[in-house]
């Protein structure tokens, strides 16, 4: 029994948390070959400019910076029940949920996506003190995280010889998108709706942000950023939440002058437009503006599409 279990923590130590790992040696569940459905949660991760960040930096420094900041982000992770799926390069692919089920994966993903927020910005502060070990874009480095939750496949895939085990599915492929169009709108922790009400909305301080629809997709999703934990957000981002909230009714009832007032005032309060960083107040500006000359179609229900994935 005690190779068993010494087999297990061996094997999935580095990927899931020991809780995980007691629990399946518990239930006497081993994760199974070939791939098993179920609602799970996705978890994408990558830095900001990283590309620039590196031509900084020699070898042995991106190194040490990568291996300070995969450590300490895959820490949280995994003490959220998470499932580390792999690297790829500074990018962090895990899962919730997989490969024991637990009912709270959505919650487990989102919080861990604050944690991880919030990480970067502890990890920053001693980047700085550390003077001028670093550049100053290191310095204020900055992450995108996507999370969504939904029906997907996880399990050992590849073949006989190398296997990985892995997620796949639409609801993976909606996270990774989810991350990515973080940049667009210059936030941090992009999800959607659905995965929000799954986690409880009443953790967190959130906005919604737009009804997007991915390149390639049919159909258009809600789509919210998390802020932080309910309980430590400030009055200036309360505020902020009460303005966006109110600029989305009127742009979404085509009143675009009111929205547009609305809009800017949020704008003042919005913590992602320093240098050339968008935001979504900036963004609702620019499409009330456009909307204005070209008023959009009729029976417009305020979709968006995104032109790059």
């Amino acid at each position: 029994e005690q190779k068993n279990k010494k087999f297990l923590k061996d094997t999935f130590g580095k990927y899931v948390s020991p809780k995980l790992i007691d629990d399946m040696y518990k239930n006497k569940k081993l994760p199974e070959l070939g791939g098993e459905s179920g609602i799970r949660s996705a978890f994408f991760s990558d830095l900001q400019s990283f590309s620039t960040i590196s031509e900084q930096l020699t070898s042995k420094e991106l190194v040490e910076l990568l291996n300070e900041f995969l450590s300490s982000q895959t820490e949280i992770i995994i003490q959220h029940k998470g499932t580390l799926d792999k690297y790829e390069g500074d990018a962090i692919l895990a899962f919730f949920g997989a490969p024991m089920f637990f009912e709270d994966h959505p919650r487990a993903a989102l919080d861990s996506g604050v944690y991880c927020k919030n990480n970067l910005v502890e990890l920053n502060k001693k980047w700085k003190s550390e003077g001028s070990k670093w550049p100053s874009i290191v310095q204020t480095m900055k992450m995108r995280i996507g999370i969504n939750a939904g029906e997907m496949v996880t399990g050992n895939m590849g073949s006989k010889h190398h296997m990985n085990y892995t997620m796949m599915g639409d609801v993976v492929n909606t996270a990774a998108r989810l991350e990515s169009a973080a940049k667009q709108y210059g936030i941090c922790l992009f999800t959607t709706e659905e995965t929000l009400l799954s986690a409880g909305e009443g953790h967190y301080c959130w906005r919604y942000i737009d009804r997007v629809q991915f390149v390639g997709k049919t159909v258009w999703l809600q789509t919210v950023e998390i802020i932080g934990f309910k309980e430590n957000i400030d009055k200036d981002n309360l505020k902020l939440v009460d303005l966006f909230n109110k600029g989305l009714d009127k742009y979404y009832n085509q009143e675009w002058d009111n929205a547009i007032k609305i809009f800017r005032k949020s704008l003042k309060l919005e913590k992602y437009s320093t240098g050339s960083d968008l935001n979504p107040s900036r963004i609702f500006i620019d499409r009330s503006e456009e909307f204005k000359k070209f008023p959009p179609r009729r029976g417009w229900r305020g979709a968006f599409v995104l032109t790059s994935k």
